[in-house]
């Protein structure tokens, strides 16, 4: 699987949420915490898409973001 960066700015006090939910919960990173939520937003909201990346990535690993 190819790695994508992607970039995004977020005010301090959500940065600091993010923080505290991370003393509580699972994940080990703010990455670990965005990357998850991403997945379960498409996953609720648009779940064909979603199963539409497990197609994806049996297809083509290599490709360009």
């Amino acid at each position: 699987m190819q790695i994508c960066v992607v970039s995004v700015k977020i005010t301090k006090p959500l940065s600091d949420l993010i923080q505290r939910y991370l003393e509580i919960d699972a994940h080990v990173t703010k990455s670990d915490f965005i990357r998850d939520a991403i997945r379960e937003k498409i996953k609720r909201d648009v779940p064909e898409l979603y199963e539409e990346l497990f197609k994806v990535n049996e297809a083509s690993e290599d490709e360009e973001c």
